[in-house]
């Protein structure tokens, strides 16, 4: 009797346990099949039942548990109400061939050319008497009188200038040839010696004239140019050769512009170049790129570009910022699409293509050179494509949110 009652009840186990794995195995298959509800922009707020989401307010969308692929991959297409593509403010733009000019936009500086900067230096030693040049900013013109200076070499050579011109008077009235050729050399040495002393033509013409020398000579300007830098002041000793002024021609200026290493194949010298300010509104000043500089600025990856450009009546300031546009050759038509249409996974770009009216697929792209606010589609798209550029984000993580990979809302 009891080897039958242990029959009995082991029977009676079993038959329990094959009992509840099937209860389990029908919750689970229920658990599955239950809908749930979720925020499209928040992934980790769902429910059981419709409602809106206590955080942005948008629509739970219903959404039952999805069987996984046999690759485990994402969702090829996402599908959107009307109303969902309004709140997420979803927007499309047609994909067409552009025949784009690779203009290149960026903003620069203008500098001085270095070309056209000069100083106007003391020709030899002594004292400044007097400045006629008075403060930065003030123009000057090539031949103006700048100031005046007293240099004791200098009046020691008028002086000695003038005794070479009597001697060489006297020497002719005497009819000596081989005494007159001397005091003819010995002139024109001093003559010589008075003109590298910074005296001009005129005035030396003068100081024959009168038989006088000039106690205080006028001092030159060899250019014209706006005073950038007073490097003296009156009553100041200077030397042979010192700098009493800058000047800078300002009729050429340059513009330094800095381009992106990845923008330099649209850049080469000769290209025209158009230049706008704030300054000067209405108004577009043209050049073209003179050089571009072979070494790369590590901190910002870019390289300095110059572009030479006249610059009539001085509208141009040294260190003003303005807009600069190089002008491309015309490229071969090529699909280029808004640069927020392009999403970047690191080693992967991709954008959404309407494929039907609220249905959006990802499409992996090959992108070329981005020209501003677009940038060129190698592959992926073609003409004629509705390509997302607003809400892309959204359908992004709706991807994700759907991914069977990432166990789709119960992995949230």
């Amino acid at each position: 009797m009891k080897r039958v009652a242990l029959i009995l009840a082991l029977v009676l186990m079993a038959a329990c346990g094959r009992k509840e794995a099937a209860v389990a195995t029908t919750d689970t298959h229920v658990e599955q099949a239950a809908a749930v509800y979720s925020c499209p922009m928040h992934p980790t707020v769902s429910s059981d039942k419709p409602g809106s989401c206590p955080i942005c307010g948008m629509a739970l969308v219903k959404r039952t548990e999805a069987a996984p692929s046999a690759a485990g991959g994402a969702l090829r297409e996402i599908s959107l109400s009307p109303e969902q593509r309004v709140t997420g403010n979803v927007k499309t733009v047609r994909v067409a061939l552009d025949t784009h000019t690779g203009t290149l936009v960026t903003t620069g500086r203008v500098t001085f050319d270095e070309r056209r900067l000069s100083q106007v230096t003391s020709y030899t030693a002594g004292r400044i008497e007097r400045l006629f040049v008075n403060f930065t900013g003030d123009s000057v013109r090539r031949g103006e009188a700048v100031g005046t200076i007293y240099s004791p070499d200098l009046f020691g050579t008028q002086q000695e200038y003038l005794l070479a011109l009597e001697n060489r008077e006297r020497m002719r009235r005497a009819g000596f040839a081989s005494a007159r050729s001397a005091s003819d050399d010995l002139v024109e040495s001093t003559r010589r010696r008075l003109m590298l002393f910074g005296m001009t033509a005129g005035q030396i013409a003068t100081l024959e004239k009168t038989k006088k020398p000039i106690f205080a000579t006028t001092i030159v300007s060899t250019v014209s140019g706006v005073v950038t830098k007073k490097l003296a002041v009156e009553q100041q000793y200077v030397a042979q050769g010192q700098p009493l002024l800058e000047v800078a021609d300002l009729s050429q200026v340059w513009v330094e512009a800095d381009v992106y290493e990845q923008q330099l194949p649209d850049v080469a010298v000769g290209q025209r170049v158009e230049i706008t300010s704030a300054a000067t509104p209405g108004r577009t000043f043209t050049g073209k790129v003179s050089f571009i500089v072979p070494v790369l600025e590590g901190a910002t990856r870019t390289v300095r570009v110059r572009v030479e450009l006249p610059n009539p009546g001085l509208a141009l300031k040294p260190d003003m910022y303005v807009n600069v546009r190089v002008i491309g050759a015309p490229a071969p038509p090529h699909i280029m699409v808004p640069a927020s249409a392009v999403l970047d996974r690191g080693q992967h770009k991709f954008v959404w293509v309407e494929s039907k009216p609220g249905t959006y697929e990802p499409r992996e792209v090959q992108t070329g050179q981005r020209h501003g606010e677009a940038i060129v589609v190698v592959s992926g798209v073609n003409a004629g494509d509705n390509v997302v550029v607003e809400g892309g984000f959204l359908l992004d993580s709706e991807a994700q949110l759907r991914s069977p990979a990432a166990g789709g809302h119960g992995a949230h």
